[in-house]
């Protein structure tokens, strides 16, 4: 290292800080193409990329950290077993490396997940070490901002309580044997809340979940075999779909979340096109034929056609 520092007339602290400056470069065009990526839904290149980083950086919390998220980026589940090993290696070599609190918390995030599908205990250890529900940044900058910078606080932790408690509903649902109508209940449950917060219909980002609950509805009425409260929910899925398909950056207006803003470029998700491409795939199953020479359905699939990507 001296050698080199004299060779180029420099102090080894000098050389030390320049070596820095190019790696802190490189990261920072690392995480910029990724998010590139993970707004489209490109999870091959988004891997491609963080596997070229830690083989560059090894031993960057952030590089391990972006790798650790790509590999499952599909979202399987059970997680497979050669990319659950190399999750969990690197999950637990992050919390081994860093004392930074949210690259903590993201790691046992993943290790919870993977080990979900794979050991309960180890995923249930690990969902222990996390914090608790009442003590959370985001609840206590509730407490602590006020004026304006207050407000937006609020809504944007009550945004997040909101989606939290619709997506734990449809969680719930998988748990046990439900029926169909407490399966519908609980959707519907979803969709009451999001659309009572969202009062005046300008849902933004919350549209593709909308359109979510509505087609499992469908589904659970498909299932009953009732044709007309099948088509009803489909019809409801498939306009959600397509204002999802037609976003652009936004101001939400309902009285409870007039400060936040919806921007697309923020956004990330693990497929490609949009959710219209979501929903026609979704109609392609089997349990929808008896109601697939319907005039109505015929009407929903032109229309998801022409906003698909």
């Amino acid at each position: 290292m001296p050698r080199i520092a004299f060779y180029f007339d420099i102090t080894v602290d000098e050389l030390l800080c320049v070596d820095q400056v190019r790696v802190e470069e490189a990261i920072a065009e690392y995480e910029r193409q990724a998010a590139v990526y993970q707004n489209n839904g490109e999870n091959e290149k988004n891997l491609e990329l963080w596997e070229q980083a830690y083989a560059e950086f090894p031993n960057d919390c952030r590089v391990i950290e972006g790798l650790m998220f790509a590999i499952n980026r599909d979202a399987i589940y059970p997680c497979p077993k050669d990319k659950a090993e190399r999750i969990i290696s690197l999950g637990e070599k992050l919390l081994q490396k860093t004392t930074d609190a949210r690259q903590r918390e993201n790691a046992l995030q993943c290790l919870c997940y993977t080990y979900d599908g794979i050991d309960k205990e180890k995923a249930l250890y690990y969902a222990d070490m996390c914090g608790g529900f009442y003590v959370t940044r985001e609840e206590l900058r509730t407490t602590i901002l006020d004026g304006e910078d207050g407000v937006e606080s609020c809504q944007s932790y009550i945004d997040s309580l909101i989606h939290t408690t619709a997506m734990t509903a449809l969680r719930m649902t998988s748990k046990i044997s439900f029926s169909h109508e407490e399966k519908i209940e609980a959707f519907r449950f979803a969709i009451d809340i999001l659309e009572r917060l969202y009062a005046d219909g300008n849902v933004g980002f919350y549209a593709s979940d909308l359109s979510l609950f509505y087609s499992m509805i469908a589904s659970e009425y498909a299932q009953m075999h009732d044709s007309q409260k099948t088509l009803d929910a489909l019809t409801e899925s498939c306009r959600y779909a397509v204002i999802e398909a037609n976003l652009k950056d936004m101001d939400y207006t309902a009285p409870m979340v007039n400060k936040l803003k919806y921007k697309k470029a923020d956004t990330t998700k693990n497929y490609k096109g949009n959710a219209c491409n979501l929903r026609l795939k979704a109609l392609e199953n089997r349990q929808f034929d008896f109601v697939r020479e319907e005039d109505a359905f015929r009407k929903l699939i032109v229309m998801l056609e022409q906003n698909a990507e």
